[in-house]
């Protein structure tokens, strides 16, 4: 199913991508400058979680809105709110001696407040990127923790693509028949789609 799910949203961004392709080759001045000098985006990407994280979450979506000013050539800097949600993967089994212990996961779900700043380069083609900031947890058994997020991205015109590693350290501490097991942090590798105004 998630196999599906991730051609469904690749093959979504193709074709989001080849037209917004054909549209940028009209862009206007007015336009290449406003892209040039920031302002207000939002975004959506989804996410698979990586290293520990496995095992408590099994999918990742978020979405957020950002504004950026460009305070030198090809360097902009601003603030990030969004959300991000990690879907809790069912239950698991750990083992502990001639133990079973059935351990449960909950869905968390976090608000992600940060400073944002992306460089630009190849003449505004490409940007990398970098948010930081904390992570706020609005539903779940995690800990709020701090937010960190490297991108790379993809202009096309009012439109970018991105590719992203969301780190988020909040914890997770499972009990259970005098088992203790913690889980340090949410990871996840992200791509997504955003729009400029």
């Amino acid at each position: 199913m998630k196999r599906i799910v991730c051609l469904a949203i690749f093959m979504s961004m193709s074709i989001i991508a080849a037209k917004a392709q054909t549209d940028s080759e009209e862009v206007s001045d007015d336009m290449i400058e406003k892209i040039k000098t920031g302002g207000f985006k939002i975004g959506a990407d989804v996410g698979f979680p990586l290293s520990g994280t496995t095992d408590i979450s099994n999918f990742n979506f978020g979405f957020y809105g950002t504004y950026l000013v460009e305070v030198a050539e090809n360097l902009e800097v601003g603030g990030l709110v969004g959300y991000t949600h990690f879907s809790g993967d069912g239950y698991y089994f750990r083992h502990q001696g001639d133990t079973t212990i059935r351990i449960d996961n909950d869905s968390n779900s976090f608000l992600p407040i940060a400073a944002s700043a992306r460089y630009h380069f190849m003449d505004h083609a490409f940007f990398a990127g970098l948010d930081l900031g904390f992570a706020v947890n609005v539903s779940g058994d995690a800990d709020t923790g701090m937010y960190f997020r490297p991108k790379f991205g993809y202009n096309l015109g009012m439109i970018n693509l991105l590719a992203s590693f969301q780190v988020i350290t909040a914890e997770v501490d499972h009990s259970a028949q005098d088992y203790f097991y913690n889980v340090n942090g949410f990871n996840s590798l992200n791509i997504g789609i955003e729009y400029s105004f």
